[in-house]
């Protein structure tokens, strides 16, 4: 695996990491919370950023990015630990994914082809995103985040 992919690797992990430590900390009482009805609740958003992530990690396998490649999965929001279990699932997924991925591909997108590595590196925004909006969430719930979020983003 080239170093560029071996590092994006590590961004990944440390961001998914917080995505754990965010969904283990969250009561389930404040699951089903959205700020707007035009956003989506907590755990709606969490099953959607393992949804992206398989259209990402079927785009590395097909070449062609499609966000609307897989069905939306609802039953996996009514549990923490299946929306744990589906991200896990997920992570697994990306590491055999990128252990077989051809480092040189390109991945067409609407705006037109990107490489393997920019491709990845839009998922990590994504990811990094959906963490942004869920501090807003947290903020407005006064729920206390995670300590690796506090650190991380340098909350107080």
């Amino acid at each position: 695996m080239p170093e560029e992919i071996t590092q994006w690797s590590e961004a990944w992990r440390s961001s998914r990491a917080l995505t754990y430590d965010f969904l283990r900390s969250l009561p389930y009482a404040i699951m089903n919370f959205s700020p707007h009805p035009g956003f989506g609740t907590l755990a709606r958003q969490i099953r959607h950023v393992g949804e992206i992530q398989a259209c990402y990690l079927e785009a590395i396998t097909t070449g062609q990015m499609d966000f609307a490649s897989r069905p939306r999965q609802r039953a996996l929001e009514q549990s923490k630990e299946r929306l744990e279990a589906y991200l896990q699932e997920q992570d697994a997924a990306l590491h055999e994914v990128l252990r077989e991925a051809d480092p040189g591909r390109s991945i067409k997108w609407s705006v037109g082809p990107v490489t393997l590595l920019t491709h990845l590196l839009r998922l990590l925004q994504h990811e990094t995103l959906h963490h942004g909006m869920w501090i807003f969430y947290a903020k407005i719930v006064e729920l206390d985040l995670p300590q690796s979020w506090r650190d991380a983003w340098n909350l107080e």
